[in-house]
């Protein structure tokens, strides 16, 4: 099997991961809401800090994003080996990076203080990442998958800023949304189903 194949089931993995955590965490308590509280809420944090109960088994949801982070770090550590040119190369380590906040969201749980800094610049590190990407991508002549990325992630953005998101879960799962499809997309890139 080729590394890019390693690189697809690492990804793939990661995905699946991610939205495990999350859905699992939200069935251990019941009390979260999607419209009115944070993903890391399932983390940590109580009713008198963070104005929610306790969570219930937050390892669950702390381990998982550790976890989470590791696939996807290996995933982009294969996507580093097969990069088809330096800016490629430099994206997929800023994913890496990327991968080392995620890890860092389920180390410093909600109700510590480093918590909002290693949440919020997982994802600009995810979108420097593929924004460096996808001009890999189109320097290496993918260019409708480089443009793809990199519109997707300008969009996003803009969408990000500009939507009255009810709750900071609701913006958090689109932006998660968005860091799959940039994902696949790179995926793709190299096993050329797109």
């Amino acid at each position: 099997m080729n590394v890019s194949r390693y690189a697809t089931i690492f990804g793939v993995l990661g995905i699946i991961s991610a939205w495990l955590t999350i859905l699992v965490s939200w069935h251990l308590n019941p009390w979260f809401s999607i419209q009115g509280n944070a993903l890391s809420d399932l983390g940590g944090g109580n009713m008198t800090a963070n104005g929610h109960p306790e969570p219930s088994f937050p390892f669950v949801y702390n381990g998982g994003l550790i976890f989470t982070s590791i696939l996807l770090m290996i995933f982009a550590a294969m996507m580093v080996t097969i990069s088809r040119n330096r800016i490629e190369t430099a994206g997929s380590s800023f994913f890496i990076v990327a991968g080392i906040f995620l890890a860092l969201i389920g180390i410093y749980h909600e109700g510590t203080y480093p918590h909002d800094f290693v949440s919020i610049w997982f994802f600009i590190l995810a979108s420097l990442a593929y924004g460096t990407i996808s001009v890999g991508l189109m320097k290496s002549h993918n260019i409708a998958k480089g443009s793809a990325v990199l519109g997707l992630l300008i969009i996003a953005w803009i969408a990000y800023a500009l939507i009255p998101w009810g709750s900071v879960a609701e913006g958090e799962v689109f932006g998660i949304a968005v860091v799959d499809v940039v994902v696949l997309i790179h995926i793709f890139s190299f096993i050329k189903l797109l």
